[in-house]
């Protein structure tokens, strides 16, 4: 019995994706375990302590706007949040503006009075964030679009640059999905957010995180090709059942 199940693991068929002469189900994975591989890095990020969620909203000004402007930057708006795993929120600021803000953009932000106050120069946020990430790792959505804005208000205020160093959740989610465009790619999804602002976002990266890790692995087309570690199906110490059940309060 055993010599017949290795016999049909060996002749299992490759998958192979030609999006040229093939129809794949929208609703069927082409790929299970790169479904599998998904679920399991969400899995072992959601067993670890040593990350925040980072999100960071900017408005910019229109080009038409900055031709006569003392402005040095477009940004009219920036306004970022840090999250813990557990939801909580550690830290949430503005950049103080370089002039008045109108209560429309303030509101598009998601953030209160409070915040507008308080607002902080550069030079105090990167303190901040320096303290709250040492020995950290960042969870975003796209870290090389953080990246880009922290390097570009870095470089207008005259501060040394803050390298990021994490996790971008987008290609993940884009793999568990696993839609295709004509490339034979996995097609990037959008972040469902509710509510507005950089904490919203936040929120939004752990319940797609959570999506992930409680989702079931698949042992379709296991056999097929060489799967290594990610035919394995990794149990995480408390389940992604009971860490939605916490952070929901239920």
């Amino acid at each position: 019995m055993l010599k017949r199940q290795a016999a049909k693991m060996l002749l299992a068929p490759t998958l192979r994706i030609d999006m040229h002469s093939a129809k794949i189900d929208p609703g069927i994975h082409p790929s299970p375990v790169d479904r599998n591989k998904s679920i399991i890095w969400a899995r072992y990020l959601i067993d670890s302590t040593d990350w925040l969620m980072l999100a960071i909203n900017v408005s910019r000004a229109e080009p038409s706007d900055l031709r006569n402007s003392v402005l040095s930057s477009s940004i009219r708006l920036l306004t970022l949040s840090v999250v813990t795993p557990g939801g909580k929120v550690l830290f949430e600021t503005m950049l103080k503006p370089q002039q008045v803000i109108p209560n429309e953009l303030i509101s598009d932000h998601g953030i209160d009075q409070a915040v507008v106050f308080n607002a902080l120069p550069f030079s105090e946020i990167v303190i901040h964030l320096n303290k709250l990430f040492e020995g950290r790792k960042v969870l975003a959505w796209d870290l090389n679009a953080l990246q880009e804005v922290l390097d570009e208000v870095s470089t207008v205020f005259a501060q040394p640059q803050l390298p990021l160093i994490g996790f971008s959740l987008r290609p993940e989610y884009a793999r568990f999905v696993g839609q295709m465009d004509t490339q034979a790619h996995y097609s990037p999804q959008e972040l469902k957010v509710e509510g507005k602002g950089a904490t919203a976002q936040c929120r939004a990266l752990l319940s797609t995180l959570y999506e992930m890790a409680s989702s079931s692995q698949s042992s379709n087309n296991a056999a097929a090709g060489n799967q290594g570690w990610t035919g394995e199906f990794y149990r995480p110490k408390v389940s992604a059942t009971e860490k939605i059940k916490d952070f929901l309060g239920l």
